[in-house]
């Protein structure tokens, strides 16, 4: 699927930063209204930023504020259309020549959806809808099925330049009609005796029904119908002003393989062969979007349910339809409004059928969708990368299906989802857990709490923040959403064209979504030191296999409830994961040593966490690895019911009866222990010798850790919004060498002080606040070096600032003057004596030059930005809003700081620069040499010695903000957005320290 060349070794990859590994954006066109000069302009610029790729996305979006509210000619500029597939093209080849993948996204915008596809056909999505009649005091029912309100809908089409609108009806198709008598039926929703329910459906004749009810009580008599939905290819909102295609297109159906037919044959006819034969050579997948068909539903459906629901669940689902019957939903992201009520054990009754339901909507959607949807991309000889997420889906068990399983922090959060995902992906071997990026967003709060942060707000320092976040909680692949084609499309009417008014470009998102990523920032000319570090920690993190220490019990269909109160677990440094009845299929044969799945994940413990119930399948797995040495600790009461339901409640009390046994029978097994709450945990898995892989003294530190032959690489995070100094202890090979790896300059040095014992190194570490730093735990060889170099003595403790190593020698570093006491591993101590040290330097005074990005001018276009300069002689730092003429002001500063170091200098043999607070991506250089990639999140450049001597010398900071200054007063819907604080704002120092040499000779040990 991935187009794989021959690599270099993982430290070789490493110190490049080798875009193989990098990260890639979500590359959004405006449909085919786009220039093959400026997507190869674009591509260029990705290519030359060392991003791994793109994925095409067609977007319009709109309605709303400063986005594409009007209409785009679909018979020119529309998706699939002759310019698209010839853009397409051109994008291809030059992607090919420059190495770059080129992912597509499945049709335009999301949910899949075919132009001119049958509403009332088999392939449509579909939605299962309802209407009822009382029937009271013994009176007999003689007349039609109830049948809902029509459902409407506005078919577009584009006829003569004008868009016309039709409405349309779909057309209901019988499911089953029945009754059930009602218990309550003065609320809103009436309560159902759900025991009473029967099946009527086959006294239809002729689309009426006659019944007798069997008392004088009060009774609902029930029509079910299947409808199509007629749900197009503009959600979330459903309301987009423009049309993708002519005609438009309407959403498959996800429960079905006629929908998949239904696409696969649309898309393979709109691809050229030479698009096919290109998307082979440079493509790593198409691309499934999040799921969000169920929008404006009632009950999500597909002909075939009933039937599919029997022979997978073993009992009927008709006489509890009542269950099911819904209003219609609110809101993208709204749940089925239950249509009934159902009281004391209905109520179970009608949730564990609900659970039935959900299970089944999942099975039909990894083998009615995923599972072909696999087929036919490998048969195009690409991946298949999906967001399964949006119906009532296993998330992990659909990501051990996926080529790429992709989750998104709008969707996921920062939250245990992330769990669930790259536990399927770790226990299936896949390497690569894709991450949709919104930057500065976390969750659905953008679309209930405003205003948020928008786009052009989001500083590279605060994606990369979050980025780190994502990485800890196991993505291991951004895909950025997104980078915006820099013009606007034309309206269909000719009154909206491309110019000055639009600046600074086409963002489809409007003030929505961030961000456009691309040129039109002033951030993107040093994009590429992001970019590098993206790429060397995503080359970690994709090398070898995820380690994880724990995993926990969870049997979500969708996104995760009932998380593992995981506080002190992660305190005490240990890794989780959830594990859903499905990954538990078949595993007991997986145990070795206490250890499941030993050469892949080696969970050595699984935790069941106040789990009221368990599906008897599960619960016995559970007792086969119980059986076969896998440690399982129950934290609160174990299960006693299973989730579904059954044929009749007997069965399903028989199969709870059937659960406590088998759970007896796992709490009797010699390693299963009951804790009372997930507080105790630690204190439990210490006790049984499960330790954490590796442990931090400061509790903020999360760790990933992954193994490959023979080494051990983790990456360390710290989670706190404050620099820390933790001691940290890590597993790996007792007679490996630990390394820390920098991402952001792709060095990769063995440590110099570190104490070994029990197969754990332990060494400490300064991570800035959201900060990383990656550790590699092998052999002395991992980077080519002098021999003496990578068998020199290691420090074990010292009283200096640190330890380090030059050309296989040991120094120790201070800041102060003093005497150090180091010990070296062998055993020698050493005492080392500084006598003096300059004072700490301070550059508070600076020159600044503004080059101020200012909107676009009449007969420009809308991302031409025009620049002016402003001079700033002698300014002590603040913020840019503070000095006079530029309050808007918004681009690249560069700042100057002239010192003369007295001559006490010639006693250090370097300084640290700290740059203090810097809002906006930066680069440093002394003495009119660049000092290389800074570190973005802490701020401090490590100067050698021949830049720190006696004299003058120049310091030079230049400084890129973010765009939100000038937007939001260029652009009225902006205006309710604050102004940002931006520029070098420090305080700015120089700490001059001194290195001295520990040991004896080189090679010492």
């Amino acid at each position: 699927m991935n187009r794989r060349e021959p690599e270099p070794g993982i430290a070789a990859r490493f110190a490049c930063g080798s875009p193989g590994t990098g990260a890639m954006f979500r590359w959004h066109w405006p449909n085919a209204a786009v220039a093959h000069d400026e997507l190869t302009a674009q591509l260029h610029q990705v290519a030359d930023a060392g991003y791994k790729g793109v994925e095409i996305a067609s977007v319009l979006w709109g309605p709303g504020e400063s986005t594409v509210d009007y209409c785009v000619d679909p018979h020119v500029h529309g998706y699939g259309s002759d310019r698209w597939i010839a853009a397409l093209e051109t994008v291809l080849e030059v992607a090919d020549g420059r190495g770059l993948q080129v992912d597509l996204t499945l049709g335009a915008q999301w949910p899949l959806a075919v132009p001119g596809l049958d509403v009332d056909g088999p392939s449509s999505t579909k939605e299962l809808v309802h209407a009822f009649e009382f029937v009271t005091g013994g009176a007999s029912y003689d007349g039609p099925v109830p049948a809902p309100a029509p459902r409407t809908f506005a078919d577009r089409r584009v006829v003569g330049g004008v868009v016309t609108s039709t409405t349309r009806t779909s057309r209901p198709t019988l499911v089953a009609v029945g009754a059930a008598r009602c218990l309550d039926p003065s609320g809103d929703a009436p309560v159902l005796d759900l025991g009473s329910a029967v099946d009527l459906t086959s006294s239809v004749l002729d689309g009426s029904v006659r019944w007798d009810p069997p008392d004088t009580a009060a009774w609902v008599l029930v029509g079910y119908w299947c409808r199509g939905t007629g749900i197009r290819n503009d959600l979330p909102f459903g309301n987009q002003p423009s049309l993708y295609t002519d005609p438009e297109a309407r959403a498959v159906d996800y429960l079905s393989r006629d929908g998949v037919v239904a696409f696969t044959s649309y898309f393979e006819t709109t691809l050229s062969p030479k698009v096919m034969r290109l998307m082979r050579r440079v493509g790593g997948a198409v691309f499934d979007d999040s799921i969000e068909v169920a929008a404006g539903a009632a009950r999500l459906w597909t002909p075939r349910f009933l039937d599919e629901f029997e022979k997978r669940r073993g009992y009927p689902l008709t006489t509890y339809l009542p269950v099911l019957a819904a209003e219609l939903r609110s809101g993208f992201a709204g749940a089925p409004c239950p249509a009934f009520a159902f009281a004391g054990g209905d109520a179970d009754a009608s949730a564990r059928v609900l659970r039935d339901v959900d299970q089944t909507c999942n099975d039909l959607y990894l083998d009615e969708h995923v599972r072909p949807m696999l087929e036919w991309a490998h048969s195009l000889g690409l991946g298949y990368r999906a967001q399964p997420y949006g119906l009532p889906i296993d998330i992990a068990e659909a990501a051990t299906l996926l080529d790429v399983p992709e989750c998104e922090n709008l969707a996921c959060g920062t939250g245990d989802d992330w769990r669930l995902v790259s536990a399927g992906a770790d226990v299936a071997g896949t390497t690569i857990v894709s991450d949709e990026l919104v930057p500065g967003l976390t969750g659905l709060a953008p679309l209930t709490r405003p205003p948020w942060p928008c786009p052009y707000m989001v500083s590279p320092q605060e994606i990369t923040r979050q980025v780190n976040e994502q990485y800890a909680l196991g993505a291991n692949q951004m895909v950025f959403h997104g980078l915006a084609y820099p013009h606007w499309p034309p309206s269909l009417d000719g009154t909206v064209r491309d110019d000055h008014t639009g600046w600074p470009g086409f963002h489809e998102f409007g003030t929505l979504f961030p961000d456009p990523f691309g040129a039109r920032q002033p951030t993107w000319a040093m994009t590429g030191d992001v970019a590098a570090y993206y790429a060397r920690t995503q080359a970690i993190l994709q090398t070898g296999r995820r380690r994880t220490d724990l995993a926990v019990y969870n049997q979500s269909i969708g996104h995760l409830a009932d998380a593992v109160d995981a506080r002190a677990l992660l305190a005490a440094g240990y890794t989780y994961a959830y594990l859903t009845p499905a990954l538990l299929r078949d595993r007991a044969d997986d145990v070795e040593d206490g250890v499941l799945l030993p050469a892949g994940p080696a969970f050595r413990a699984v935790i069941v966490h106040h789990q009221a119930s368990m599906p008897l399948p599960a619960a016995r797995e559970l007792h086969g690895l119980a059986a076969a040495g896998l440690p399982v600790l129950f934290v609160g009461e174990p299960p006693s019911r299973t989730p579904g339901y059954a044929a009749s409640a007997a069965a399903a009390a028989a199969d709870d009866r059937q659960l406590v046994d088998v759970v007896a029978g796992i709490l009797a097994e010699p390693g299963v222990h009951r804790v009372e709450d997930a507080a105790r945990l630690p204190a439990a898995l210490e006790s049984l010798g499960i330790q954490p892989a590796a442990h931090a003294t400061v509790p903020s530190v999360r760790t990933v850790r992954r193994v490959s032959e023979d080494t051990d690489w983790y990456y360390v995070h710290n989670d706190s919004a404050d620099p820390v100094s933790a001691t940290v202890s890590l597993t790996g090979p007792a007679l490996g060498v630990p390394h820390v790896l920098d991402a952001w300059t792709g060095a990769i040095e063995p440590v110099a002080r570190y104490i070994l014992g029990e197969g754990r190194h332990t060494l400490d570490l300064d991570l800035a606040a959201h900060g990383s730093a990656l550790v590699a735990i092998g052999p002395a060889g991992l980077v080519a070096r002098p021999e003496s170099e990578a068998v020199a003595a290691h420090v074990v403790e010292t009283t200096a600032d640190l330890a380090l190593r030059r050309d296989g020698r040991l120094l120790v570093r201070a800041s102060r003057p003093g005497t150090y006491r180091t010990t070296l591993g062998g055993g020698a101590e050493v005492r080392t004596s500084v006598a003096a040290l300059p004072d700490v330097v301070e550059l508070s005074t600076w020159d600044l030059t503004v080059d101020d990005w200012q909107p676009a001018r009449p007969g420009q276009r809308s991302t031409d930005s025009n620049h002016v300069e402003w001079s700033f002689p002698s300014v002590r730092l603040r913020p840019w809003r503070e000095l006079p003429g530029i309050a808007d002001a918004v681009g690249v500063g560069h700042y100057v700081a002239t010192v003369l170091l007295p001559p006490s200098w010639a006693h250090a043999t370097g300084a640290y620069l700290r740059l203090g607070a810097v809002a906006g991506a930066f680069r440093v250089g002394v003495n009119g040499v660049g000092v290389g990639v800074v570190d973005q999140l802490s701020g401090v450049v490590d100067l050698r010695r021949d830049l720190v001597r006696p004299g003058r010398i120049t310091v030079a900071v230049s400084v890129a903000t973010t765009m939100i200054n000038r937007v939001r007063v260029v652009q009225p819907a902006f205006a309710d957005r604050a102004a940002q604080d931006v520029g070098l704002l420090g305080p700015v120092t120089l700490t001059p320290y001194t290195d001295r040499f520990v040991d004896a000779a080189p090679g010492l040990r």
